[in-house]
C-alpha cells in the first residue's frame, strides 16, 4: 500500500454563498491540491500538484490570495475541479491510504465532491499530528505544521500554505517518526466527529488573548447554515484543552452542535476552526456525554472553592 501526503487550499466567499443540494453549504472551494506519494517504506517516490479553476467561489477572497499567494490570474487556465481530481487520483492509484496534518482537509475534500456531485470520499486517512504528539510525547493537543518541523529541526525558505510545500514538509515530518509503529497503533474514533459530516466550517485566523475565547463574538456566534441567522452559544464546554463544544440553536431550523478547535501559531496567536453540525441521536449522545465530564469537573471546582471558603471564615472567626 502506498501512503498520500497531500494538503489543500481553498477559497472562502463574501458574497453568494453555494449550497449543496442537501442544503449545506460549500465553506471552502478547493483552488490547489499539493501531494507527496511514500512508498511502503515511507520514502516519498513522487510528488503531484495542480491549481484548480473555482467554479462556485470564482472571486479569490482578499485574506486567502494574501495567505497563499495565489490569485484569479493564476487560476484562469488551471483544470476545474473534477479533472483536477481524476489527476490527483491517477496519481495516487488504485491501492493507497491519506495522510495529512490536521483534521481540516477531508470534510473540504468531501464538500467539493459533493458540490460536483462526484463520489464520496472513502480512503483512510491519518492525522500525522495526532502520531506526532503522541511519539514525542507532547502534552499539547494540537501543534502547528511549522512548529512541529522546527521542533524536528527541518529547514524550509519557502512560504507556508503552498499545497505542495506544506505537503513536502508533513512528508519531511513523517520521516523523523516511526510511522510504521504509528500506522499500527492508530486509533480511529468512528464516532468522532471528525467522521461525520459538518454542515459548515469556519476558520478564525487570530486570536490574541485565549482567556477571552469564550467572549470573542467570532467564537460565541455562529450563523445558522440554512438562514444565516446568528446563534448565540449559551454554553461552551472543554471536551480537552484545545477541543470545545456548544449547543446552539436557530428558532426557525432547530439546534445544532458545534464544535471548536484551537492552534497555538508560531508568533504566540492562537487561529480557531468551527464546525457545525446536525443536532442528531449521534451527536446528541455525544455531546450528553462530554457535558457530563464538565458538570463533573465544574462541581469538583466549586466544592473546593467552598471548601476554602469555609476554612477561610472559620480561620477569620478564630
Amino acid at each position: 500500500m502506498k501512503y498520500i501526503v497531500f494538503d489543500m487550499e481553498w477559497n472562502q466567499t463574501r458574497g453568494p454563498e453555494y449550497r449543496l443540494s442537501d442544503g449545506r453549504l460549500l465553506t471552502g472551494e478547493i483552488i490547489e491540491i499539493g501531494a507527496v506519494k511514500l512508498n511502503e517504506s515511507f520514502k516519498p517516490v513522487g510528488t503531484f500538484k495542480t491549481y484548480v479553476k473555482p467554479h462556485y467561489y470564482k472571486k479569490m477572497h482578499s485574506r486567502i490570495r494574501d495567505l497563499t499567494g495565489i490569485t484569479n490570474d493564476l487560476l484562469k487556465d488551471a483544470p476545474d475541479f473534477p479533472t483536477a481530481f481524476e489527476s490527483f487520483m491517477e496519481f495516487c492509484g488504485p491501492d493507497f491510504a491519506t495522510i495529512t496534518w490536521g483534521e481540516s482537509d477531508i470534510p473540504v475534500m468531501k464538500e467539493n465532491l459533493s458540490a460536483h456531485q462526484m463520489e464520496k470520499w472513502t480512503r483512510q486517512n491519518y492525522d500525522l499530528q495526532t502520531v506526532f504528539l503522541k511519539q514525542t510525547g507532547s502534552d499539547a493537543h494540537n501543534i502547528a505544521l511549522e512548529s512541529a518541523a522546527l521542533e524536528f529541526e527541518i529547514e524550509f525558505t519557502e512560504q507556508l500554505h503552498d499545497a505542495l510545500i506544506d505537503a513536502a514538509i508533513t512528508a519531511m515530518i513523517a520521516g523523523k517518526l516511526d510511522m510504521k509503529r504509528g500506522i499500527e497503533e492508530y486509533v480511529f474514533k468512528p464516532k468522532d466527529l471528525s467522521e461525520l459530516d459538518h454542515l459548515s466550517f469556519e476558520a478564525i485566523r487570530r486570536i490574541d488573548n485565549l482567556q477571552k475565547l469564550r467572549g470573542d463574538p467570532r467564537i460565541k456566534y455562529t450563523l445558522c447554515p440554512h438562514c444565516r441567522k446568528p446563534m448565540a452559544a449559551p454554553r461552551i464546554i472543554t471536551q480537552n484543552g484545545s477541543k470545545k463544544l456548544a449547543r446552539v440553536g436557530c428558532s426557525e431550523h432547530g439546534e445544532f452542535l458545534l464544535s471548536i478547535r484551537v492552534h497555538k501559531n508560531p508568533d504566540g496567536t492562537f487561529s480557531a476552526t468551527k464546525f457545525l453540525y446536525d443536532w442528531t441521536p449521534e451527536t446528541e449522545e455525544f455531546y450528553n456525554a462530554r457535558l457530563e465530564i464538565a458538570d463533573k469537573k465544574r462541581d469538583k471546582f466549586l466544592s473546593k472553592i467552598r471548601t476554602k471558603g469555609k476554612e477561610k471564615v472559620k480561620s477569620d472567626a478564630q
